[in-house]
């Protein structure tokens, strides 16, 4: 299976954003946004000159586990709706799987969509909840 990944971190102004990158930055991920995206500057305090990025990937499951890992991102069991321009999806929709983190100095998510290996000409909710639930109860 692989793994279609969105992935953003915010930092506050005296924590460099590049400590929360993913694995094999330089080789794996695509950068999307930057600084100029930052939208948590509202928040008081050091959060008002923060930094921001975010990345997109396609990854394998040794690669989404190590990601996961390294980062401290778990599976949230809310619904999405989903992705708009997902990693392996072109400019379309598709549905995602929200993470994110408990670290204090950083806000991490990511919009994952995983990309099961099956032969099959049309994917239904069924299937898309199966999936989920699959998802949730390994990295929840």
């Amino acid at each position: 299976m692989q793994f279609s990944v969105i992935y953003s971190a915010d930092t506050p102004e005296d924590v460099d954003v590049l400590d929360f990158a993913p694995p094999q930055v330089e080789e794996l991920w695509d950068e999307t946004e930057d600084d100029g995206q930052y939208e948590y500057g509202y928040l008081e305090g050091r959060w008002e000159n923060g930094s921001h990025r975010k990345w997109c990937a396609v990854l394998s499951r040794e690669q989404f586990d190590e990601f996961t890992q390294k980062c401290g991102l778990f599976a949230e069991d809310v619904q999405t709706m989903g992705s708009i321009g997902a990693p392996g999806f072109g400019y379309g929709w598709s549905p995602a799987i929200s993470f994110t983190s408990d670290e204090s100095d950083a806000i991490l998510s990511a919009y994952v969509t995983p990309l099961p290996e099956v032969e099959k000409e049309h994917f239904d909710d069924r299937d898309w909840d199966r999936v989920r639930d699959a998802m949730l109860a390994v990295y929840a």
